[in-house]
């Protein structure tokens, strides 16, 4: 009787390891279909289908936390909020991937977004600039660390602001040739 008991326990465990593992397949292809159909639309893509897209990144990794796609799933659902200018949705999306994945490739990068998120997304220049110095501190040889010093420069000022600044230094570097 126990050797039928573990047998059964056995078989149940392989089919619950392949069903699961076949959901996962037909996640991933339903992903990558959307992306290539988003992708095909160009400059107007379908808002439906970017919320559709959006959803089915976050219900991989609901389902799916240990896979090594979680990660770049949920980077990619934090920067669709981005793209489609949804601030609050990308802060959480971008805590939740610092605090489930801190160790993640996309941790500099995530941690940039953040501040980035801040300055142009939620207009909050006070976190912005915590974040980005915190940024340049931690990562201070990362490719956007130069990004983060240029934004600390300019936070807050209008584009009205930034042309004068523009013309004003051209006009003193001119002056000294």
């Amino acid at each position: 009787m126990k050797k039928l008991f573990n047998t059964l326990a056995i078989t149940a465990f392989v089919i619950l390891g392949i069903s699961c593992s076949s959901q996962r397949e037909k996640d991933i292809k339903a992903i990558t279909s959307l992306e290539k159909q988003l992708e095909n639309e160009g400059a107007k893509p379908d808002p439906a289908k970017l919320t559709q897209l959006l959803d089915s990144y976050i219900a991989f990794v609901d389902h799916n936390s240990a896979d090594t796609m979680a990660p770049d799933y949920l980077y990619k659902a934090v920067n669709l909020c981005i793209g489609v200018n949804n601030g609050t949705r990308a802060m959480q999306l971008i805590d939740r991937t610092l605090n489930e994945f801190p160790k993640s490739s996309y941790t500099p990068e995530t941690v940039f977004l953040k501040a980035y998120v801040y300055e142009n997304l939620l207009s909050d220049y006070g976190q912005a600039s915590k974040v980005y110095n915190d940024f340049i501190r931690k990562y201070p040889t990362h490719d956007l660390a130069d990004d983060a010093e240029a934004a600390l420069k300019y936070l807050g000022k209008s584009p009205e602001e930034l042309v004068r600044e523009f013309e004003a230094k051209a006009a003193e570097e001119k002056a000294e040739d």
